[in-house]
């Protein structure tokens, strides 16, 4: 009975020790930050904008569109201050709930901001555990918080059509981390997803034209300034020269006759560089695989000749895309491939002793040797239109 009393006492006083939920965060109390927008004024602050769900509206059916208040399921707010955490501090005086930021998937940033410069973005996210590296970062065209006032119509929130295009196959998957190694790697700059907002079609006098949200290319930059824009097939040979496994929709002349469009994918891309007789060069090996997905001017693809046509269109596209990249980095004086990087890995004595101060300026006197193999894999369930008429003897 002694024994059992002593044991019953040192339970109870063990309870003591126990402190509780003294720093519980309640769900009822958080407000839960979707994607963030930042935008400078004309005075150079800082415009700090945030969409955020609202709970009470979550449960019934909602159609696309944004705003503050009625069937809308999801509310945007911003302040200006002279820094992130300024800007944010403000947002927080007016919010009943804590922001909490850990479900954050993308970082919206204005194309004027992005000219400016956008190394102090790297500052304020990495500082606050909430915040991750792996959030996608974008550069829009115009104002950013604009991309968050889109209109799409396949998902209940802007921020998840954001999310879903830069995760889409035809799209390099850049987040705030990849750019942050660009810009403080040696012989790189960084890239980031180029978006813009487009008004769609009226269905009807009824209906209203939608603001859907777009992929327009790439941003380049130069250091962590915008310089320019990746756009149609210089995008397409941004990718292939990165060796980063997106897939391409491209349409081709044939023969002057026919038109196919084809479908690019399992791309991949070996550089080497080198220097010859005292010039640098770099040696470009691409192959892809491709499956046709249209095919106009009854062109019949069961005939090898003509498939090797296609593969010979094929080539020349996706090397007329890479010229066209490197054309303009040449121009935007950026190295978006990093063809300094892979100087500096194999030849780190060539790097330091003539090109490191002056990069990328030695990209205008440096060779290009472009080879591409492309195979045409597939034609679909039919090698030509089914409507063609059979031959009679």
């Amino acid at each position: 009975m002694r024994s059992r009393r002593t044991r019953l006492s040192l339970v109870l006083l063990s309870l003591l020790c126990l402190t509780g939920c003294w720093d519980r965060v309640e769900i009822n109390d958080t407000a839960f930050i979707l994607t963030t927008a930042v935008d400078v004024e004309q005075d150079g602050k800082i415009r700090y904008s945030v969409l955020l769900p609202l709970p009470g509206s979550m449960g019934g059916a909602s159609g696309g569109g944004g705003g503050t208040a009625g069937t809308k399921s999801y509310y945007i707010d911003s302040a200006v201050g002279t820094t992130f955490r300024e800007a944010q501090a403000q947002l927080q005086r007016r919010m009943s709930r804590r922001m909490f930021f850990a479900h954050r998937r993308t970082l919206l940033i204005g194309e004027d901001y992005a000219k400016r410069g956008i190394r102090n973005a790297f500052d304020t996210t990495p500082r606050s555990p909430e915040s991750r590296m792996t959030i996608y970062m974008i550069v829009t065209k115009g104002k950013a918080y604009k991309l968050l006032q889109a209109t799409p119509q396949f998902e209940r929130f802007p921020s998840e059509a954001i999310r879903e295009l830069v995760k889409a196959r035809n799209v390099i998957q850049i987040n705030m981390k990849q750019v942050a190694l660009s810009l403080s790697s040696p012989g790189s700059d960084a890239i980031t997803v180029y978006m813009g907002v487009k008004e769609s079609e009226k269905n009807s006098k009824s209906t209203k034209k939608s603001k859907e949200i777009e992929f327009l290319g790439y941003a380049q930059f130069r250091g962590d300034k915008m310089t320019g824009v990746f756009e149609n097939a210089e995008a397409d040979g941004l990718a292939w020269l990165k060796n980063m496994p997106v897939q391409s929709s491209v349409t081709l002349k044939i023969e002057n006759r026919h038109t196919v469009t084809l479908n690019i994918f399992d791309s991949k891309s070996q550089i080497r560089a080198y220097t010859e007789r005292g010039k640098l060069q770099f040696d470009i090996r691409t192959k892809a695989k491709a499956k046709a997905t249209e095919v106009l001017g009854m062109y019949d693809l069961s005939q090898t000749g003509k498939v090797q046509k296609v593969e010979e269109a094929m080539n020349r596209y996706i090397e007329q895309a890479m010229r066209k990249a490197i054309r303009k980095m040449i121009t935007n004086r950026t190295d978006s491939a990093q063809f300094g990087s892979y100087l500096w890995r194999e030849h780190p004595g060539l790097w330091e002793k003539k090109y490191a101060s002056r990069w990328p300026a030695g990209m205008k006197d440096a060779a290009f040797r472009i080879q591409v193999k492309s195979v045409l894999t597939e034609t679909g369930l039919i090698y030509e239109n089914v409507t063609k008429a059979k031959r009679t003897r």
